[in-house]
């Protein structure tokens, strides 16, 4: 099901651009319907948004360069129409291209998120709503955290106000060791506690006692609508990985791991490419009790100054540009906002390979 929004520009036909939102938590289709029309070299242009149309639509034909590539609605047998990326109305912004990734589950993730692990009562609230309040759309909790509740609060405050809808917030959540043998009762205990009628994404907080029985229950879930994405947390060799796609039935769709300049698993990022599963970057900063050695780095401080920029603010723009989701955490309104300001610079190759220096392959815990 999706709703057809009409974009034609003056002068142009009905059904030159339409607009095809399909489920509100899928980044919106732009398309351009051209039944009638032949344009030239559209054909490799629309095979570009092919992935993106998934089980909505199915190819019809092909024409070989002229309108681009047909599809039809899977729902209908009626004529089908000409489907082409229309660069005039979908331009690949910084929005677009680095605030957003989508996942193998079809579900479009936010890059910048909220980490809220150690936050607690008003402060845990108070730095949910100004997350929102300043950009954020990303939200981060666990069941092991104990401010599920909290997080919920600061949601249902930036939703009542207007700030947000809830199709708009990603609200990851994980299932902490004590509950693996009840996992499918410890989500629905996580919804509860958060308020929402579902999760964005649902992880294994880590790797213990019977995980392909999780799994299963994520999976159960998923099938339910109690969840939209699933994946795992502090898995950190192709092993461990490997061992979860041996019985996954749905792939993950992100791994969330200890990552900062001083531990870039790169290895692995590059290997779970292969399944489009995203590394998410946990203690981007190195974590409370590691920052200063971050910040301070002579390395990260010398490109912070070449900038005009903070070494949180280098630090999270390196984690974005090598592909990363990253949730750094922060109880305090001007570090939440400094975080977020890393969309309008960029660091050039030089400055990528000095920071890919640092790495030491040096972990600060042992989850």
């Amino acid at each position: 099901a999706y709703e057809e929004q009409n974009v034609a520009k003056p002068g142009e036909p009905e059904d030159y651009r339409t607009v095809l939102h399909l489920d509100p938590r899928l980044a919106p289709i732009t398309v351009a319907v051209l039944p009638l029309m032949k344009k030239d070299g559209l054909a490799e242009k629309a095979k570009e948004i092919q992935h993106l149309l998934k089980e909505d639509f199915v190819t019809d034909y092909d024409t070989s360069g002229t309108v681009g590539k047909r599809y039809r609605r899977q729902d209908e047998v009626g004529t089908p129409f000409c489907v082409t990326v229309d660069y005039d109305t979908i331009q690949e912004t910084k929005e677009d291209v680095t605030m957003y990734i989508e996942l193998n589950s079809g579900y479009k993730m936010p890059r910048l998120g909220l980490g809220t692990w150690t936050l607690k009562g008003e402060v845990c609230q108070n730095s949910v709503y100004h997350a929102l309040k300043c950009g954020y759309r990303l939200i981060d909790t666990a069941r092991y955290y104990g401010n599920e509740k909290d997080v919920g609060i600061g949601i249902a405050r930036a939703i009542k106000e207007g700030l947000v809808s809830r199709e708009e917030i990603f609200v990851t959540s994980k299932i902490m060791p004590s509950d693996y043998e009840r996992a499918y009762q410890g989500i629905k205990d996580s919804l509860n506690d958060l308020g929402l009628d579902y999760l964005d994404l649902i992880l294994i907080h880590q790797p213990g006692y019977n995980d392909e029985a999780v799994y299963r229950a994520m999976e159960e879930a998923q099938k339910n609508g109690l969840v939209s994405s699933i994946g795992i947390s502090n898995y950190y060799t192709k092993q461990q990985v490997d061992e979860v796609l041996s019985y996954a039935k749905v792939l993950p769709a992100v791994i969330q791991n200890e990552n900062h300049i001083y531990y870039q698993n790169q290895q692995l990022r590059d290997y779970v490419k292969e399944y489009s599963i995203v590394l998410e970057s946990w203690y981007p900063f190195g974590g409370r009790g590691h920052t200063a050695e971050n910040f301070e780095n002579e390395t990260i401080v010398q490109i912070a100054d070449e900038l005009g920029k903070t070494p949180a603010q280098v630090i999270l723009r390196w984690h974005l540009q090598e592909g990363y989701i990253v949730i750094p955490g922060s109880g305090n309104p001007d570090h939440i906002e400094e975080n977020y300001d890393v969309f309008d610079f960029s660091l050039n190759e030089e400055q990528m390979k000095k920071i890919e220096a640092i790495d030491l392959q040096r972990r600060y815990e042992n989850w």
